[in-house]
């Protein structure tokens, strides 16, 4: 188990909202839902060959007291990077802390 000073970054959660034009078209944004603090740990990097091009993925583990809303689709910002939840581990119901798979999103250089 881990000690709540070891979640020392702040993040904010972000849910995804679709909107349907007028016109048909459809426009997705983002809520802000709430600030958390969380751990912040690096996955070992790969690399893959998407339409003729290098892609590069960088995934992340994110530690964070245990929510019951967030969900795949959802975006954490974190310090100028946006990040995608790619997944949400399943955790008991007495856990304290959850963790969350993601990865920086795609044309993000992570400059602020």
């Amino acid at each position: 188990m881990r000690a709540a000073g070891t979640l020392n970054e702040p993040l904010l959660l972000l849910n995804p909202e679709i909107t349907n034009g007028t016109d048909g078209s459809v426009t997705r944004s983002y809520q802000q839902i709430a600030m958390v603090w969380g751990l912040v740990e690096a996955s070992t990097g790969s690399q893959s060959t998407v339409a003729g091009r290098i892609a590069s993925t960088y995934p992340l583990t994110l530690t964070l007291r245990r929510r019951t809303d967030v969900a795949e689709g959802w975006r954490v910002e974190r310090g100028g990077q946006s990040l995608r939840v790619k997944a949400v581990l399943p955790h008991s119901e007495q856990a304290p802390f959850m963790q969350i798979l993601c990865e920086q999103e795609e044309g993000d250089d992570g400059r602020a």
